[in-house]
């Protein structure tokens, strides 16, 4: 038996997690599911339906309906019909009124077209989120709440960039430091623009890189210019992998030659150049953390990345990439980083920093740790 907040699942786990399992539950999802909780509770509105059309185990919305006093209708779905029994046999063991839930067992896109006015979508899929982004903005209504995740995170950071490009249509850059806040940006973009083919304007308020997957939130509003709006904050990197230098512009502006030491510019993108976080909601996501059962690992990432949204730039600095480009022998602390660079931990790494800093004061700061 394993518990999940107030859920108690009678489920024997493999030694390896995996696709295969008779019915899928992973518990390596647990921040996953402790911060959609999180952003469930946060929500404006009362009364809502949810909507989580790849249950697998039914954890997620089991615990949407037992931890929190929003939800009038929960709609779950699941193409296995083992997934869909189990998920009716915890309803039944946790005294769930059936009339709180609709039940289906049909393939997910088609379901998502057949849905309207929902307040929150949950598009978790193995691997790529990219077949069934439409599906996941169509039924969500306006003001909803729209939650991706992104597994292929080797595809979306730079191993294979020729998927990437023709997943997402964007170029990654493996050669950043911080190709996994790349990668992120690109899946940003990505839901960004499926939105815009229908002039739904999907802004992203919440994301981060987490174990083996990428997470991102966006609010649905409607209308060209809202949308126009977002578009406007999609662009390119530019990045020296020489001395580090870092920039975002638009496709106009793309140069190729490093303003700092005259290096050859690397190129990425599209992708999203805007906040990776609304710091008012990563505020009361941390304010009402309480208020439900959340696992240390989740209260640790919350209280990065709430630190870490004060210091909303483009990319980030690592010990190693700047030991590396000054030539550095001994490796200072990572204290010692933030406090010559002004900097802030990320999420991201464990020697990541981000800085307000120029780049041009990085690089005289950086001759302070030789």
């Amino acid at each position: 038996m394993i518990r999940e907040g107030k859920v108690l699942l009678d489920i024997e786990l493999p030694e390896v997690v995996s696709s295969k399992m008779q019915v899928f539950y992973n518990p390596h999802m647990r921040e996953n599911r402790d911060i959609s909780l999180l952003m469930l509770l946060n929500m404006p509105s009362q009364d809502l339906t949810v909507c989580d059309p790849m249950g697998a185990s039914g954890i997620r919305l089991m615990r949407f309906l037992l931890e929190t006093n929003k939800v009038k209708k929960a709609i779950y779905n699941d193409i296995s019909p083992s997934a869909v029994e189990f998920f009716l046999n915890l309803l039944r063991s946790h005294n769930i009124p059936e009339d709180k839930v609709e039940v289906y067992k049909e393939d997910a896109n088609l379901l998502l077209r057949k849905l309207r006015n929902c307040h929150y979508v949950d598009i978790d899929p193995f691997g790529s989120p990219v077949p069934f982004l439409e599906g996941g903005i169509l039924p969500l209504a306006r003001y909803g709440l729209l939650a991706v995740s992104a597994t292929d995170t080797s595809v979306l950071s730079g191993t294979y960039p020729e998927t990437c490009q023709r997943r997402y249509g964007s170029k990654p850059l493996l050669s950043a430091e911080f190709y996994h806040e790349v990668g992120l940006r690109i899946l940003i973009k990505k839901v960004v623009e499926e939105g815009a083919k229908m002039d739904y304007a999907l802004k992203p308020v919440f994301s981060y890189s987490y174990r083996h997957y990428m997470r991102a939130f966006f609010i649905k509003d409607i209308g060209p210019k809202r949308t126009n709006a977002l578009i406007r904050q999609i662009g390119f990197l530019l990045y020296c992998d020489r001395c580090l230098y870092r920039e975002g512009v638009q496709v106009e502006d793309i140069r190729h030659e490093c303003p700092h030491c005259k290096n050859r510019l690397l190129v990425a993108g599209p992708l999203w150049l805007g906040n990776l976080w609304d710091e008012e909601l990563v505020q009361r996501l941390w304010e009402t953390r309480g208020m439900v059962e959340i696992s240390e690992n989740t209260n640790k990432l919350l209280k990065r990345i709430k630190d870490e949204s004060k210091a909303q730039t483009l990319g980030f600095y690592t010990i190693s990439s700047i030991c590396k480009t000054f030539r550095i022998g001994q490796a200072p602390t990572i204290e010692r980083f933030l406090e010559v660079f002004e900097g802030t931990r990320t999420h991201f790494s464990p020697e990541g920093f981000r800085t307000l800093l120029s780049h041009e004061e990085v690089l005289k700061r950086a001759h302070e740790l030789l």
